[in-house]
């Protein structure tokens, strides 16, 4: 039996708009609103749903970015969501990010060498010669070579810009990787290629990965189990087979009506949703999601579907099922 690496238990997170000549806080931007899930040791649990349901504030705050505003973040048997940033300092090690933009995610200002090194400085690690060492067979890992390490992010392409950050989050041996929209800034034929080193350094270093995208085709691609996200909330959690085979929650079913067929003989009937994504700052009661839903019902405007296990491992929050 895989053994659990990170469980988050009833996740939310609330800024507050402030208004008023003296900044009064006067409601909240519900970016996450109960969100819980768990990530098993050497998957990958992909994470997927329209821009601005919360799945990068998810992200963020399982690796410890960002305080929940309630909630238990708990990492390989320890509750981390109470920690300071004293007691973070250790644990940081063993969670590290991939970011979206390669190049906004790299300094400028210092070459890759010490880019890749600084995890290494900042906790201590190695002694000089040892960091420049690591970091040449980091290089090599990525597919690219050691003499580059004297450049700067300028002189490196997208596809090779993120393969430096992936060689950056690896420096410390961490034990899960968030990766945020990895790919999203990169060209199609470079998405393929980034994703197959991050499954071939998976299988080398027994990393867990958290992917995030808003691409279904590529989630499908490197994904173990996916959850699917609404409005600061996740509506379905299920295997990758499961999922796409089968989706159970109607927001699921529209996205994946909306995925690109390679055969053209095989005709799928488009779902198209109506309106416009509510306001975190003002979501509509009971079920989020009812206001664009066809097979909205009474009870979906008021009472908030519990998200339960519908089939073996393929889990919904949707009154369809719940009755």
């Amino acid at each position: 039996m895989a053994e659990l690496l990170v469980e988050a238990k009833n996740l939310k997170k609330h800024f507050p708009i402030r208004k008023g000549l003296f900044g009064q806080k006067k409601s909240y931007v519900r970016a996450v609103d109960g969100v819980s899930l768990s990530i098993q040791k050497g998957e990958t649990m992909g994470l997927v749903g329209e821009s601005g349901c919360g799945k990068s504030t998810t992200g963020r705050m399982i690796m410890r970015l960002l305080a929940p505003t309630e909630g238990e973040i708990w990492f390989n048997g320890r509750d981390i969501s109470k920690l300071n940033d004293k007691q973070l300092q250790e644990t940081r090690k063993e969670l590290q990010m991939i970011f979206q933009d390669p190049y906004a995610s790299l300094n400028p200002r210092m070459n890759i060498g010490d880019i890749i090194g600084e995890p290494l400085v900042i906790h201590g690690m190695m002694t000089k010669k040892e960091r420049e060492k690591r970091v040449h067979e980091l290089l090599e890992y990525v597919g690219l070579s050691s003499y580059q390490a004297n450049r700067y992010a300028h002189e490196f392409s997208g596809g090779q810009r993120q393969r430096i950050g992936i060689a950056r989050a690896l420096a410390v041996n961490p034990k899960l990787i968030v990766a945020d929209e990895p790919v999203s800034a990169l060209d199609v034929s470079i998405q393929s290629q980034v994703l197959n080193l991050m499954q071939d350094l998976q299988k080398e270093f027994g990393l867990t990965y958290l992917f995030i995208s808003h691409d279904l085709s590529v989630v499908e691609h490197i994904s173990d189990r996916v959850g699917v996200m609404y409005l600061g909330r996740i509506v379905e959690i299920a295997s990758k087979e499961s999922i796409y085979a089968n989706p159970l929650h109607p927001y699921t079913k529209a996205l994946m009506s909306a995925v690109p067929i390679a055969n053209p003989r095989i005709k799928r009937e488009r779902i198209v949703l109506q309106g416009d994504i509510p306001s975190p700052s003002k979501p509509p009661t009971g079920c989020t999601f009812h206001p664009r839903c066809s097979a909205c019902m009474e009870i979906c405007k008021t009472v908030v579907p519990e998200l339960i296990e519908i089939e073996p491992g393929h889990f919904s929050a949707c009154h369809l099922y719940n009755q």
